[in-house]
């Protein structure tokens, strides 16, 4: 009957046992999905991003990478924030909030300001009474034309600026609507090649650079190669000068270090095959966890590049071997000293064994009481040096209990001979032998 109402039991916890199990391999199995913000749809990062993806999903499979097009550096900020992004591209210039850090370097930037080649622009601060083609609001590239618009003092209503995506700014730059514009993107990239390549334009110099560097670590002075947008005749005709920064892939420090690691990882080790999708993964590298760092290096990501880091003991290699051999020293001078103040001690124990002996022949061999007397007194000298030298630890107590049973078999040979003899004799006692 008993066994009847257990069956039940027995059968709902093996059910759950295997519901338990299940649960847990379908957990393991499951793939983790990576969200990317990429940038604007037609931007490069986006691109850039896309390879990666690709790439990754291809040769990974404990996690998959999906890119959304996004508006720029600054709301990709927001959505990591928010939880809606797992990683992103920003500009190495915008004001990153706490909890967001770095994982690689995608590329560098430069400041582009385009103009009408009949323009009498020469300068950023020639924008006085000028209409502006700048980025979106969304976009990191807003933030730092009103970096350089505050760096030359140029107030907003100065100036005219019309953010504008860049097919509108092309649009407007071409049909005579604005002045200028103005882009952060990399030199050579794509769009701009097409605007100032095809069309009577020109670039201007940004030629405080490394003033602007002092205001802003990410930013340092740089140039737009000679011959970036066009090889004859050569656009920019030499190396403009400008200023640059690194568009990085950022993500959250509270992200899984494993995973971070392993996308950290498949990135690098396929690099190859990135570049061989897109010129620009040529410059992929590692971010600096350095004090001149312009961000923390996520652990996932810092973790794959301390790999290679040698270890203390590697670096300091000379100096551990100089303290291994002093310790060597060191200890093989103590060990000489234990061995050379034993060996003292052993014939310092030599001694008084041997004058223990010297007092027991002396015994067995002797007639007269007075010798023997004599040798009574001895024995009582001997035991009080080294009773003396046991407490000023000369003499260990292991040794002084050998040296114990000696002395007392000797005192007792003595005292043995004196009894046979009986008592002292007159002439002896008369002669004051007894101390």
């Amino acid at each position: 009957m008993l066994a009847g109402k257990l069956r039940p039991i027995l059968v709902l916890l093996i059910w759950l046992l295997s519901l338990g199990a299940s649960a847990l391999w379908l957990t393991s199995a499951r793939q983790a999905v990576l969200v990317v913000g990429g940038g604007p749809a037609d931007s490069e990062s986006y691109a850039l991003t896309t390879v990666i993806a690709d790439t990754l999903n291809t040769s990974q499979k404990r996690f998959t990478v999906q890119v959304f097009d996004t508006g720029g550096s600054a709301e990709n900020l927001r959505l990591l924030q928010s939880g809606q992004l797992d990683l992103a591209e920003i500009q190495a210039d915008s004001i990153v909030p706490e909890g967001i850090v770095g994982v690689a370097k995608l590329y560098p930037d430069a400041y582009h300001l385009i103009v009408q080649q009949s323009s009498s622009i020469q300068n950023f601060a020639d924008l006085v009474g000028r209409r502006v083609a700048i980025p979106p609001a969304s976009s990191g590239q807003n933030a730092s034309f009103w970096f350089m618009a505050e760096h030359f003092g140029l107030s907003a209503d100065q100036f005219l600026a019309l953010p504008m995506s860049e097919p509108a700014a092309n649009f407007a730059m071409v049909h005579g609507q604005v002045d200028a514009v103005f882009r952060v993107r990399s030199p050579g990239n794509k769009v701009i090649r097409k605007l100032i390549g095809d069309h009577p334009m020109r670039l201007v110099s940004i030629d405080q650079s490394e003033a602007l560097a002092l205001r802003q670590p990410a930013l340092q002075p740089g140039v737009i190669p000679r011959g970036s947008y066009r090889g004859s005749p050569a656009l920019p005709a030499a190396d403009m000068p400008t200023a640059v920064l690194d568009r990085l892939l950022v993500t959250r420090s509270d992200m899984d270090p494993d995973v971070i690691y392993r996308f950290t990882k498949g990135m690098f080790d396929q690099r190859s095959d990135l570049r061989e999708s897109s010129q620009l993964a040529g410059f992929l590298g590692p971010i600096s966890g350095g004090e001149n760092s312009v961000l923390p290096v996520h652990a996932g990501a810092l973790r794959y590049y301390d790999r290679e880091k040698p270890s203390f003991m590697q670096s300091n290699v000379r100096l551990v071997s100089a303290l291994l051999y002093t310790v060597a020293i060191l200890v093989t001078s103590l060990f000489a000293l234990r061995a050379h103040w034993n060996r003292m001690r052993r014939i310092q124990m030599g001694g008084f064994n041997a004058r223990l002996m010297e007092i027991a022949h002396a015994a067995r061999h002797e007639e007269g009481y007075a010798a023997l007397v004599e040798g009574k007194h001895k024995l009582v000298d001997i035991l009080s040096e080294v009773v003396a030298d046991l407490d000023r630890e000369r003499v260990s107590q292991e040794e002084f209990e050998h040296f114990s049973f000696a002395w007392q078999a000797v005192d007792a040979l003595v005292r043995d001979r004196l009894m046979l003899m009986g008592p002292m004799p007159h002439a002896e006692l008369h002669a004051g032998v007894v101390r």
